[in-house]
């Protein structure tokens, strides 16, 4: 973890309630960089169809232009291209492609964030943290139930990503964030317009197709 975000989460371990009022200022090149270096290479495309190579052709320049506009309000949530696909229950599960740029862009806002809530979870949580995934939830439980747990109780939030309430959200979020930059790139990927099916969607009163770094 590089120094700044280290410490600020040591400030988040040590302080369960303090508020975090200069985070954009960790929104630098370097970051970006080491964040473009850690996305799939071979994800899928945004609408403007732009690759994991052909950005990297011009990196430096590419991300010049991205703070700029970032600390000069001008960056814009582009549109999100929606895909389907099947569940083994027959439903489908809505996933959401940003383009490449937007995806970088989240992922650096993600791992500030991280530095921030990775402090309040415990270490029996595995979803949607650093290093840990399912298998490693999968090996911890097998090993706890042979030996000593004899039963185990599933729950499930019913369409939890469909109906996320992107108000009570923010609200959460300004608890621990009070940097108006980093909460309106959030704000922006939460109302980022959708193209579904040929047809683009205005912007979604509520819920979050699964597949953005911010957007998980």
């Amino acid at each position: 973890m590089q120094t700044s975000l280290r410490a600020i989460a040591e400030q988040a371990r040590e302080n369960k309630k303090y508020r975090f009022t200069n985070l954009s200022k960790l929104l630098t090149k370097g970051l970006l960089k080491e964040c473009f270096g850690q996305l799939n290479k071979k994800a899928a495309t945004g609408v403007d169809g732009v690759t994991y190579k052909e950005y990297a052709r011009n990196l430096d320049e590419n991300l010049t232009s991205l703070l700029e506009r970032v600390k000069t309000q001008k960056y814009r949530a582009r549109i999100v291209r929606r895909h389907y696909i099947q569940k083994a229950n027959g439903k489908v599960r809505p996933l959401g492609i940003p383009v490449l740029e937007d995806r970088l862009l989240q992922a650096a806002v993600a791992r500030i964030l991280a530095a921030i809530y990775e402090e309040d979870f415990t270490e029996t949580s595995y979803g949607y943290r650093a290093n840990r995934g399912a298998k490693d939830a999968v090996r911890e439980l097998t090993k706890q139930v042979r030996e000593k747990i004899s039963y185990v109780v599933e729950a499930d939030i019913k369409g939890f990503f469909d109906h996320l309430d992107h108000r009570w959200l923010m609200k959460m979020l300004d608890l621990r964030i009070g940097d108006g930059s980093i909460k309106k790139l959030i704000w922006k990927w939460l109302k980022a317009r959708a193209l579904e099916e040929g047809k683009i969607i205005l912007k979604p009163v509520e819920g979050t197709p699964q597949g953005g770094l911010c957007k998980a």
